[in-house]
């Protein structure tokens, strides 16, 4: 892929300094020519988003910031910051024709927008506010402080009043401490363990977790640094980055993809902004400098040769292609540029050892990863890395696609998530789950989760996708492999048809035929092998039918064709026991199957089983 048109970032090898200076200013490139006259808009698409068109403008506006302002701090020349000092007089100016509208509520986008440009202020003053005229000056902080009239929602969106705050401190404008103070508090209620968080009261573990609770707590220390903000807060946020990038660091494959999951996928490389940050802060993490910039380098060479462009360079609404199928309704056309915030890492000086120090490679885990602060229990070989995931969050149908995002058994970095998604017949499939559908048609995946944790290297949860169905899971990876077994428990007061799936595998797109079984396995095993490599699912339950199921088109995150190998077996009311194995490599021989129990994991679904 080479073909700027479909990636501004094609080619580069995103290996030095410059390449990564470099590949800022080519994504902001393309945004050039869909600037309103008077730089406050960005009009980058004609389709709708859960908030105003000029909040999606502004959004097209601000969040390129988060690339200009580290490549700015770090002596990368940004040319274009005149647009930038118009955007901010004209949008600010409530008599302006681009004006960005006054904050009106708790959730209004604007407040999303505002912190980029607190954090602009707070570190580029002299190329903003000091070019400002004394009348522009006062519309913006006007803006601005709506943000203290009206409080963020609940979640990671109290770190924008904190951003705002750090921008208004730096040019000596007046600041409400109090409604600071408030946030602060409220963020530190979300904490979970010494460096974990959880996104609000929805209790969902996703990305937000790095590329917003530590990324901005990084921010934050970075701005202490100037002077500015609270020395206790700052060096609370330094301790919690610094441990947490040892969890972390599981989260990605040797190759730098990331374990795709939860909601906002849409800004893509945003999930490696903690990297940087961590060195803009300037706090060495536990794993060393080499390991961060590793993880670093590798995530933004993974997108290098994906077409996360339409057709003239600018960002589409997507991730591994254009494709809104598994994006939310607040994703507007600008909502992608969030990804800028990857760039946090140029704003560290060139002899920093985060740039001096030999870049590490991702080591395999010598055992699985248990992370009990969340439920996860993750590991990694030399090909990808592999989450078994107990406890989801948003146990409910939000955000769009909420099952597939955060409901799976496990997720991989080498084959990313689908969609719960109908194809042209209205016929549901998904990779990676286990579904169960009544007589009357109604089908549930895991929801409903009563209890969940680790123990021992395994995952398990407890759920109720009906009313009178209970299920017992408990997952494990086998032996040293990526490769992991499950067994379910389920007591069923209704007759139920159970579909059990594998990864998804991609296949080329010009053979429109369906995947077919490979007949070469064990019995009991659907497998199939695709252009993007082998995944099967197995149980010697001879009961449990296999097969093959091609899943809706662009229902993959990152192909737009894709099929899964499932088990199907039909449950009569009861108490019932449904044992798998599943494998998925791009290059590696499926290893020898077996779905057997192991002890340990009968005695934990024992005890989960006696509970509740």
């Amino acid at each position: 892929m080479t073909d700027p048109r479909a990636n501004p970032i094609a080619g580069n090898p995103c290996a030095t300094r410059a390449d990564i200076q470099r590949a800022v200013l080519d994504l902001h490139e393309p945004l050039l020519p869909h600037t309103s006259d008077g730089g406050a808009r960005v009009r980058l698409g004609s389709f709708g988003a859960g908030f105003e068109r000029s909040s999606a403008e502004l959004e097209g506006f601000a969040r390129p910031l988060y690339g200009a302002v580290p490549l700015t701090v770090g002596g990368g020349g940004f040319p274009h910051w005149d647009r930038v000092v118009d955007g901010l007089a004209n949008g600010s100016d409530p008599d302006h024709p681009e004006y960005w509208g006054a904050v009106l509520r708790g959730a209004d986008q604007r407040m999303v927008e505002q912190a980029a440009i607190g954090l602009t202020l707070a570190f580029c003053p002299d190329e903003t506010w000091g070019r400002l005229d004394t009348r522009a000056r006062q519309n913006l902080v006007a803006w601005l402080h709506g943000i203290f009239e009206h409080d963020p929602v609940g979640n990671n969106w109290q770190f924008f009043r904190v951003l705002v705050a750090l921008g208004l401190e730096r040019v000596d404008a007046p600041v409400d401490h109090d409604a600071v103070e408030r946030s602060l508090t409220l963020l530190d209620t979300y904490r979970r363990g010494a460096h974990w968080y959880v996104d609000g009261d929805f209790d969902n573990v996703d990305y937000y977790v790095p590329m917003a609770f530590h990324t901005y707590g990084l921010m934050y220390a970075a701005a202490n640094r100037l002077g500015l903000g609270d020395d206790r807060v700052a060096e609370e946020y330094r301790e919690r980055a610094a441990g947490f990038a040892d969890d972390f660091q599981w989260w990605f494959g040797p190759d730098g993809a990331a374990i795709a999951m939860g909601r906002s996928l849409t800004y893509r490389f945003a999930t490696a902004s903690f990297w940087g940050a961590l060195a803009w802060a300037d706090v060495e993490p536990d794993i060393g400098w080499g390991a961060a910039r590793g993880h670093w380098l590798r995530h933004l060479r993974w997108w290098t040769d994906k077409p996360i462009s339409d057709r003239d360079g600018v960002l589409s609404v997507g991730y591994g292609y254009d494709n809104r199928m598994l994006c939310e309704s607040y994703n507007s056309a600008g909502s992608p540029y969030w990804a800028m915030k990857a760039f946090t890492g140029l704003a560290a000086p060139a002899n920093h050892p985060f740039w001096t120090d030999p870049e590490s490679d991702a080591p395999p885990t010598a055992v699985p990863i248990t992370i009990p602060d969340i439920g996860w229990v993750v590991t990694r070989d030399d090909e990808q890395a592999v989450a078994l995931i107990g406890r989801p969050g948003f146990d409910f149908d939000a955000p769009e696609q909420a099952s597939a995002k955060y409901r799976k058994l496990a997720y991989s970095s080498a084959f990313a998530l689908a969609g719960d998604c109908p194809d042209f017949f209205g016929r549901f499939s998904t990779d990676s789950m286990l579904a169960l559908t009544d007589d009357d048609g109604n089908r549930r995946v895991r929801v409903g989760i009563d209890a969940a944790g680790t123990e021992d290297s395994m995952v398990w949860s407890t759920w109720r996708p009906f009313r009178d169905v209970r299920v017992d899971t408990v997952t494990w990876f086998v032996g040293e492999s990526t490769a992991h077994s499950r067994i379910h428990r389920i007591r069923n007061g209704r007759a139920v048809s159970t579909v059990e799936s594998g990864f998804a595998v991609g296949y080329e797109e010009d053979d429109v035929a369906p995947m077919t079984l490979r007949a070469d396995l064990a019995p009991g095993t659907a497998a199939i092998t695709g252009s993007d490599g082998t995944t099967l699912v197995h149980s010697s339950d001879a009961e449990r039918a296999v097969a093959v199921e091609n899943l809706a088109t662009n229902a993959h995150l990152v192909h737009p064709r894709v099929a899964v190998p499932v088990l199907r077996k039909r449950l009569e009311p009861g108490d019932h026991l449904l044992t798998a194995t599943v494998f998925a490599s791009r290059s590696a021989e499926p290893p020898v199957l077996d779905d057997g129990i192991p002890p340990e994991a009968r005695s934990l679904l024992d005890r989960i089983s006696q509970a509740g």
